[in-house]
């Protein structure tokens, strides 16, 4: 007698449950990869399934199914389930590779003017001081311009090696996660840069005889004199010239660069209002280049403080900050050690450059002084894309494909803007050396120097990029140790040079091939480390993948 088969039995009803969700499964699966590939095909995306139609199309008439029995519905209820959420994650991957095979237009150009055209003020701040006060001081006679030119060097060791805190505080403020962090952080910043301030002051005020001394003026120099009434004069500004740097760093990381470019105009239209009335009517000479100067810088940090207050960008009585004090100052001070690194090694090469163009004689520093303010005044304004560099490339952090292609667009922009620079210094050279001197000796020493600073500009501006890139992926070690290699290269080869133009055509050449080659190490290491952790996070979604799947066929 042929047995009867029990069609209630309830593992039966659930097989057939699985066997039919996988059966809808595989369809549905077939028709959304056909139909998104038609869509694809016409130019257009397919939305993807919400969870109401995802939960349409895997459920099941139930009902259908003969005196079904509730283990068997709660079976096929779980299947249903796992499939459902492996249907997520296939859907989320499938988004993912239709997004990132259509080309983005990210409007880098737009971006970076944004950054950099604002920025560009604020950095030629000190260099426009510096070269207004090169102009009216040339104007007085060759010992003073060449006094001018050891204060300068002094000045810009001891301010400019604190510009690596404006990287610092702008990676720290633009990466806090709220307003109120970032207000903690631009108030620790500005405590740090106060102190550091206030250091400098009395470095300078003390330890200046000491600092002419080391750059060749001892206190028997005809140029002692003058270099000590500049140098005693200027330094009380020392304060506000450092907090104007972290101060600027918290600005850009609260994506404010118009503050920068009022208080640096504000700083250029002051100086170059007082430098003649201080220096000629009233009779100060290079004191009253210093005073004009000084007053300068502290009518700029009065900008800054007053946008500060107005812009609340300090800690609020409502506020409620997650940012620990001391890991904030571990940061700033771990960053600001790695750049002090970079910014004091090409210190140490200008300021050695320096001191053997003074011991060179009075016309070699004159020279030096006035290829320098401008070569400063050139560069600053090339850096102003390195700093768009760096906080763009901060904020692509999370993304490979929007790193290369910020990546191809800055290099390309490097390479154009020191083209164009080089053109631009080639073109004017005839003109410079009778702008600044009257002294025939320096004019014809400038003549020579300045078809080798035309092409450095191309170098500066690649290196400067390259720099900025590598700084923005968080390569700060990296860059210090780099960059005190190239600096011990350019040194070496400076020390061959008989005369000025030796070193403008030799040495600095060296020094700056040395960073672009710095420059293109670094970012590699950038994009190496974005590779890595997509390729982890890959992985981890594949097995996530996987895990699901085994799941829903259990």
């Amino acid at each position: 007698m042929r047995s009867v088969r029990n069609h209630n039995d309830p593992r039966r009803l659930a097989a057939l449950g699985r066997c039919v969700v996988l059966a809808l499964l595989v369809s549905s699966a077939f028709g959304y990869s056909t139909t998104t590939t038609i869509a694809h095909s016409q130019g257009r995306d397919l939305p993807l399934l919400n969870s109401q139609q995802r939960q349409k199309s895997l459920s099941i008439n139930l009902n259908a199914l003969p005196n079904r029995s509730p283990t068997a519905l709660s079976s096929s209820a779980s299947t249903t389930a796992s499939l459902e959420s492996t249907i997520d994650l296939s859907q989320s991957l499938e988004k993912s590779k239709t997004t990132s095979t259509v080309k983005k237009d990210y409007q880098w150009t737009k971006q970076n003017m944004a950054i950099a055209l604002p920025a560009l003020m604020g950095l030629l701040a000190d260099p426009v001081l510096s070269m207004v006060d090169t102009g009216f001081v040339g104007r007085v006679g060759p010992m003073d311009l060449a006094a001018l030119g050891v204060c300068t060097s002094i000045f810009n060791m001891a301010f400019t090696v604190f510009r690596a805190s404006t990287v610092a505080t702008s990676s720290l403020v633009a990466s806090a996660k709220t307003q109120a962090d970032k207000r903690q952080i631009a108030k620790i910043s500005l405590q740090l840069g106060g102190i550091m301030g206030t250091a400098v002051l009395l470095a300078l005020r003390f330890g200046g005889p000491a600092a002419l001394a080391t750059m060749g003026v001892s206190s028997t120099s005809p140029m002692y004199k003058p270099a000590c009434s500049y140098l005693f004069a200027r330094s009380w500004a020392a304060p506000a010239v450092v907090g104007i740097v972290v101060a600027e760093g918290a600005f850009r990381g609260n994506d404010d660069s118009k503050t920068p470019l009022i208080a640096s105009s504000v700083a250029a239209l002051i100086n170059l209002v007082l430098d003649p009335i201080l220096m000629f009517p009233i009779g100060m000479g290079m004191a009253g280049a210093a005073v004009a100067t000084a007053f300068s810088q502290l009518a700029a940090g009065g900008v800054y403080a007053w946008r500060t207050w107005k812009r609340k960008l300090l800690p609020q009585p409502k506020d409620k900050t997650t940012v620990r004090t001391k890991s904030v100052i571990k940061s700033i001070l771990g960053a600001n050690i790695a750049m002090l690194t970079k910014q004091g090694s090409m210190l140490v090469f200008y300021t050695a450059a320096t001191a053997l163009a003074t011991r060179m004689g009075s016309a070699h520093i004159a020279t030096h002084q006035i290829a320098l303010s401008l070569f400063w005044l050139v560069t600053y304004w090339l850096d102003s894309g390195s700093v768009s560099a760096q906080l763009l490339m901060s904020k692509a952090m999370d993304d490979r494909d929007k790193a290369k292609s910020l990546t191809k667009y800055m290099l390309k922009y490097a390479l154009l803007q020191g083209l164009a620079f080089s053109a631009m210094v080639a073109g004017v050279g005839n003109f410079v050396p009778g702008v600044f001197t009257t002294d025939r000796t320096i004019q014809g020493l400038l003549f020579q120097c300045l078809p080798h600073l035309a092409f450095q500009q191309t170098l500066v501006s690649l290196a400067l990029i390259l720099e900025g890139l590598a700084i923005g992926g968080n390569q700060f070690r990296y860059m210090a140790a780099g960059t005190t290699v190239a600096t011990a290269a350019g040194i070496f080869q400076m020390m061959k040079a008989t005369s000025v133009v030796d070193i403008w055509s030799t040495a600095v050449n060296v020094f700056f091939g040395g960073r672009v080659l710095n420059g293109l190490i670094g970012l590699a290491r950038v994009h190496m480390g974005l590779r890595r952790n997509q390729e982890t996070t890959a992985n981890k979604n594949n097995s996530e993948q996987e895990q699901s799947t085994q799941q829903a066929l259990a």
